[in-house]
């Protein structure tokens, strides 16, 4: 459009071949060539910044030569500015401006101090169709930017909701898999592996606080028996049977772990050997008149219970537990269905 409104201009003056072959040369064959380049350098913005300094730089120039027509002039100028705002802000457009009167200064001290600011009706009418387009695309890609830019926020905003949801659903399924590993899949009560996690801390604190800790080693009396008598199935159900009746008859501050096999271990916090004792007892009892269904089938069994006490028979967890499995051995000795303490 600006190769129209110049040729047009310099059409109404005597103006050298030189001129008129420079003209074609800055807005027919330069931009090819700026292009080109642009698309193989390394970074094709910076290429293009620089291309955008040359415009500003030889726009202001041929402003200088064709003597400062005022429409031409603006246009040259408004382009300037505007290409390099687009793309570096305030700092372009301070760039551009400076370019261009630079230009202009650069050229008016060779070819002369001459101001035709007047142009011809035609020249002025397509001088300002020209610069109306153009400010109107302008106007247009930025649109269509703004439009894409906000796509692309919504595209990732979406994109960032279901990452938060895929990490939730991690996290939660880390949590599945941690609390998996720290409890006994038959009976679903916590296992041996998270009951050494815990008894550290627990026996610190103990020890910090000056309170007791008490420690049931718990195994149900002939229970290879029961498997042999009824199968294996029948035995899962008696272990998770024995789970659901050792949780019902202990307290929130207890807890209670599948130890091994047929043993449970029940951790009784702030609890003396007398007080476990009594514990134990109840669990023993209760235990023996409450009949174990296995596939509608009633199957009655007995305990043996071992007491440990801190620090009255250990004063770690290995020492503990050692008490507590000899009382329980002690009591399967003198008979099974009782309760020994260490």
């Amino acid at each position: 459009m600006l190769l129209v409104v110049m040729g047009l201009h310099m059409a109404q003056q005597d103006r050298s071949p030189v001129l008129w072959l420079a003209l074609v040369a800055q807005f027919v064959v330069y931009p090819h060539v700026a292009f080109w380049l642009a698309r193989r350098a390394a970074d094709p913005m910076a290429a293009e910044v620089r291309h955008m300094h040359l415009d500003a730089l030889s726009l202001g120039a041929w402003a200088a030569v064709l003597h400062f027509p005022l429409w031409i002039s603006f246009i040259m100028l408004i382009g300037s500015a505007l290409d390099l705002t687009l793309y570096r802000g305030t700092r372009g457009w301070l760039e551009g401006l400076g370019l261009f009167f630079l230009g202009g200064a650069l050229a008016g001290a060779i070819t002369g101090w001459t101001l035709q600011l007047h142009t011809d009706p035609w020249v002025t009418t397509s001088a300002i169709v020209s610069v109306s387009l153009y400010l109107f695309l302008i106007s247009l890609d930025s649109q269509q930017r703004s439009m894409r830019l906000r796509d692309t926020r919504i595209e990732l905003q979406a994109k960032e909701l279901a990452l938060q949801h895929q990490l939730a659903e991690i996290q939660n399924l880390q949590t599945k898999l941690r609390e998996l590993v720290r409890r006994d899949a038959l009976t679903g009560l916590f296992n041996r592996h998270h009951l050494s996690d815990i008894m550290d801390r627990e026996l610190a604190r103990c020890a910090r606080d000056g309170q007791p800790l008490s420690l049931l080693m718990i195994d149900i009396d002939h229970f290879k028996r029961i498997n042999d008598s009824y199968g294996h199935q029948v035995g899962d159900d008696v272990l998770r049977e024995t789970a659901r009746l050792l949780l019902e008859r202990t307290r929130d501050s207890d807890m209670l772990f599948r130890y091994g096999g047929e043993e449970f271990l029940l951790v009784l916090v702030s609890a003396d050997a007398g007080i476990a004792k009594g514990v134990a007892e109840e669990l023993r009892q209760r235990f023996e008149v409450s009949p174990l269904t296995s596939a509608g089938s009633p199957v009655m069994a007995t305990l043996s219970i071992g007491v440990a006490t801190f620090a009255d028979h250990g004063v770690d967890f290995y020492s503990l537990v050692q008490a507590a499995d000899q009382a329980l051995y002690r009591a399967k000795r003198a008979g099974r269905n009782r309760v020994e303490i260490a």
